[in-house]
């Protein structure tokens, strides 16, 4: 059987992210068309037998890139609209697309590629860097016998998680998508808050990333919840209580959570408007 052709449109961080974890995968037999205007960070892959990066879709066709079995879709949702429709000759009536754009539907898509294009979305999120992502994977009916190859794709980037509900997609993208910087948020308030009671610059601030990666550890080694985790460490009348009397006040960190959550699914529905 000849390899797959796969085609990613857009190798930024989370492109780039990918296409690591494709070519460190022994079990994918594909070869890769790279299209990115600014590839200057690709010299690594560069040299690799498998992959051939262009700068824009026109210059890949003038050269004979052949068409793909799947487009990936990795550009940001402002642009899609124009990425996709210098597509042209990358494609034919059996090209699937993988869209990892927060916001954009299958149904925006298909009324650009046309009806029939098979179509699956999915949401990873920044961890993906060091094969520590969650994606959630969508694939419409067209698509449907294609999940097992968006699965290995996605799963060389972290724990990948089928989702049947598209309209699930914007709240995805609300906690797992935009999730890290929430986390990232928390460690640099961390970091702030150790210097305003005292400690040196420095150790604050390796005292509260430690913290948030070794408690994101555990979360992921324990068999136990999260919140009887928190219970395991706040014995009553302590400083964790003390603190924790803060956080879980009614106007403390659960609903502000739950306000940021709500802003991003907004602005995600509002991208694939």
């Amino acid at each position: 059987m000849a390899a797959l052709q796969i085609t990613l449109l857009g190798c930024g961080k989370m492109g780039s992210a990918m296409l690591r974890g494709w070519l460190a995968d022994p079990t994918l037999d594909a070869n890769f068309t790279i299209i990115e205007p600014y590839h200057e960070h690709l010299g690594w892959a560069d040299a690799h037998s498998r992959v051939v990066i262009y700068s824009d879709c026109q210059t890949a066709m003038a050269s004979g890139a052949p068409v793909s079995s799947m487009i990936v879709l990795a550009v940001k949702p402002q642009m899609m609209d124009e990425a996709i429709a210098a597509i042209g000759s990358l494609r034919d009536a059996d090209t699937a697309f993988l869209t990892i754009a927060a916001g954009i539907s299958s149904g925006w898509l298909q009324a650009r590629l046309g009806a029939g294009a098979p179509i699956l979305r999915a949401m990873p999120n920044t961890p993906a860097a060091i094969g520590k992502g969650v994606t959630a994977l969508y694939a419409d009916h067209a698509a449907a016998d294609l999940v097992p190859l968006a699965t290995q794709l996605l799963g060389t980037i972290g724990a990948v998680v089928a989702i049947d509900d598209e309209s699930l997609m914007d709240a995805v993208t609300a906690v797992s998508g935009s999730g890290p910087a929430y986390v990232f948020l928390l460690a640099e308030a961390m970091t702030a808050a150790g210097i305003a009671a005292g400690l040196p610059a420095a150790l604050a601030t390796q005292l509260a990333e430690a913290t948030v990666s070794g408690a994101g550890a555990l979360i992921e080694a324990a068999d136990e919840s999260p919140a009887v985790l928190r219970e395991n460490v706040t014995s009553k009348g302590g400083t964790t209580a003390a603190a924790l009397a803060v956080l879980m006040d009614e106007n403390g960190l659960t609903p502000l959570i739950e306000q940021a959550v709500k802003a991003a699914k907004a602005r995600a529905v509002a991208l694939g408007a």
